[in-house]
């Protein structure tokens, strides 16, 4: 299972949200994915405005989401 978080991606979205000019290309959501898979991860931030959210909620995720419950 994955949690997957794009950011602006170049898409009709995007254009109709006026993010035209910070959207990246579709193929990193989908490279992220496989990445992600192969990787055993949870969480998918593909992009760099993603990546930028995914950073500030890492500790908030392994802290609260993350833990297991004993």
């Amino acid at each position: 299972m994955l949690s997957v978080h794009p950011g602006p991606i170049a898409r009709d979205m995007s254009d109709a949200a006026g993010m035209s000019e910070v959207a990246q290309p579709p193929a990193l959501v989908a490279n992220g994915i496989i990445k992600s898979l192969k990787a055993g991860n949870f969480y998918v931030f593909p992009d760099s405005i993603a990546k930028q959210m995914g950073d500030a909620y890492k500790s908030f995720a392994e802290n609260v989401v993350e833990v297991s419950s004993s």
